[in-house]
């Protein structure tokens, strides 16, 4: 009964043998957990946070929230560059740089003091605040399988942080003939930031990848108190053996506080903002990834 079906059957079985087994059918390509470069390039849609206050020689400076008091915008779109280089097995370095910059106008509803100089209520102010970030991160991982990794690692990094607000035009307590003076008020501080944490990495298909990153630490050392928490979540899908694409997510918390009392004329280790600055990022990106 079954004759009809026999030279189908055999043709099916001799089709069968010529296949490749599972396993590389599974991974025809390439491993890219161990590329010795890899340079990539994102557009990143930031959704930011950040409360400031700068002192000044004569007193405290007012507490602001840069959304709510200066009216800055809590999301916008900047680029994003990242470059990894793995000198071993083991070992990689990473060097990214994320723009974080926003601008603004408004009329303040109170008045305020940045450094020395008092904003009144009713001016219309234009303020810009810029947090870009560079970094550079050490990874070394403890388990280097074919399809995973999972290690250690250590990030330095700095927060350029420009602060600019100019007095332009408005109404203060004098009355509508009051004179303005046009005037304004710039800080830029460049902000260590450090971190310790662990990482993962695994292969999930022929093409497709998993990234992840948890770091973090805290320091206080005299009038100088500094907290981060760092994370990221990638997934990655390569194109060919060198082009592939990259969707991701980041997150950054990071508080800073130097007090004046101890700090003498010169600040502390250099910096002469004194004050506190508290800043979150979350950064969803896409992009592209050049492997070589």
């Amino acid at each position: 009964m079954f004759g009809r079906f026999a030279l189908p059957f055999r043709l099916a079985l001799a089709s069968a043998a010529l296949l490749p087994p599972a396993r590389a059918l599974a991974q025809t390509s390439p491993s890219h957990l161990y590329d010795r470069f890899e340079a990539s390039a994102s557009g990143t849609f930031l959704v930011l946070g950040a409360n400031i206050r700068i002192d000044g020689e004569n007193g405290r400076g007012t507490e602001l929230s840069i959304e709510d008091d200066l009216g800055l915008e809590r999301s916008t779109l900047q680029p994003r560059l990242a470059f990894r280089w793995r000198p071993g097995h083991r070992h990689e370095l990473e060097g990214s740089y994320q723009w974080a910059t926003r601008e603004n106008g408004r009329v303040l509803t109170d008045t305020i003091v940045v450094r020395d100089t008092t904003f009144a209520a009713g001016l219309r102010i234009n303020s810009s605040f810029g947090t870009s970030q560079g970094g550079l991160t050490y990874r070394w991982a403890f388990s280097a399988k074919e399809n995973s990794q999972i290690g250690l690692g250590i990030g330095l990094g700095v927060i350029f942080l420009r602060s600019t607000i100019e007095a332009l035009a408005g109404t203060t307590a004098g009355g509508p003939d009051t004179a303005i003076v046009q005037r304004s008020s710039t800080a830029d501080f460049n902000g260590p930031v450090g971190s310790l944490g662990v990482y993962g990495r695994w292969r999930l298909g022929d093409r497709w990848y998993l990234d992840s990153d948890i770091r973090g630490i805290y320091v206080k050392i005299s009038n100088f108190r500094a907290g981060v928490l760092e994370a990221g979540l990638s997934g990655r899908y390569f194109f060919s053996d060198k082009f592939g694409a990259e969707l991701g997510y980041g997150l950054g918390v990071y508080a800073v506080r130097l007090d004046r009392e101890g700090t003498g004329d010169g600040g502390f280790a250099g910096i002469d903002v004194i004050g506190k600055v508290s800043y979150y990022v979350n950064g969803f990106r896409i992009g592209g990834l050049y492997a070589f």
